[in-house]
């Protein structure tokens, strides 16, 4: 690290928990082959070296939520599925407008 970044790390107790926040990093910008996944005793390590201003960023994306992390990955699946069936796309598209047609004009 050179003396204008400064060190960011957490700890996860499985490797697909690591993975997962290192993805989340190189999603919001950071580069991926500065991003270190170390084994210390039971738990994984995830670090980074960023500039000072972006230390709170890279550490509130490190704290992200797995779980979170699960519903983007499932809900950008569905998404993808969904765009390959243009007619089931139309069909969801159409009931969605007619729902919200029928609750617009309630008196």
């Amino acid at each position: 690290m050179s003396e204008e970044t400064v060190g960011v790390s957490a700890e996860f107790p499985t490797l697909e928990a690591a993975h997962a926040a290192r993805d989340r990093l190189v999603r919001s910008g950071f580069a991926r082959n500065s991003i270190t996944i170390e084994r210390d005793e039971e738990e994984l390590v995830v670090s980074i070296p960023v500039r000072p201003e972006n230390r709170r960023r890279a550490a509130r994306i490190l704290r992200g939520s797995a779980i979170l992390e699960t519903v983007r990955h499932r809900g950008g699946e569905a998404a993808g599925t969904l765009g390959g069936v243009p007619v089931l796309a139309l069909a969801i598209a159409g009931l969605a407008g007619f729902a919200l047609y029928g609750l617009a004009n309630r008196r």
